[in-house]
């Protein structure tokens, strides 16, 4: 079962480090460079483990409301490219929304985090979990052609005068 404070713990882990930080933006453009958000739902994925970086795999685990499942269809584009995907039925633990008092359990003497104020009840909620394992040389590649198309110097003068004297030409040549 996953429980809200533990991801919020993951998410301030992943972020405090900034390799883990580049490792997720590569991810996201490996996920982006097989088109997955062209499939349903992709896109409403949020991270919830990850990224654990191993000497040859990057995994990461997306969580997503039960209804909103990601097409199986974008996860077998990621197949093609040696990556590994894993769906799996969980339950989130997450607060509820205080609109009653009702939805509280009364004021919060146990926890010292916020000694005497209302605290919710906790509810649980269907989740998908998905799981991606990604080859680190598929994302060393994708990295690396992105870095030869960022290499290429376009000058854009060059460009404009070969314009001009594309329309300073009569019709029929010279």
């Amino acid at each position: 079962m996953m429980d809200q404070n533990y991801i919020l713990d993951n998410l301030k882990a992943t972020t405090s480090r900034n390799s883990a930080l580049e490792t997720l933006m590569n991810l996201e453009s490996v996920i982006d460079h097989a088109n997955i958000y062209a499939y349903p739902n992709w896109i409403e994925g949020e991270i919830v483990e990850g990224p654990h970086i191993d000497r040859y795999w990057v995994t990461v685990t997306l969580m997503y409301p039960h209804k909103l499942m990601p097409d199986p269809e974008g996860a077998e584009r990621l197949l093609k490219h040696g990556c590994k995907v894993y769906y799996a039925k969980d339950e989130l633990e997450t607060a509820a929304k205080l609109k009653s008092p009702d939805d509280s359990e009364g004021q919060d003497n146990a926890s010292e985090r916020r000694p005497g104020q209302t605290r919710a009840k906790m509810v649980k909620k269907p989740i998908w979990l998905v799981t991606i394992v990604v080859p680190r040389k598929f994302m060393d590649d994708i990295e690396a052609s992105k870095l030869r198309i960022e290499d290429q110097a376009i000058n854009s003068d060059a460009v404009e005068q070969a314009n001009v004297d594309a329309m300073a030409q009569p019709e029929g040549g010279e």
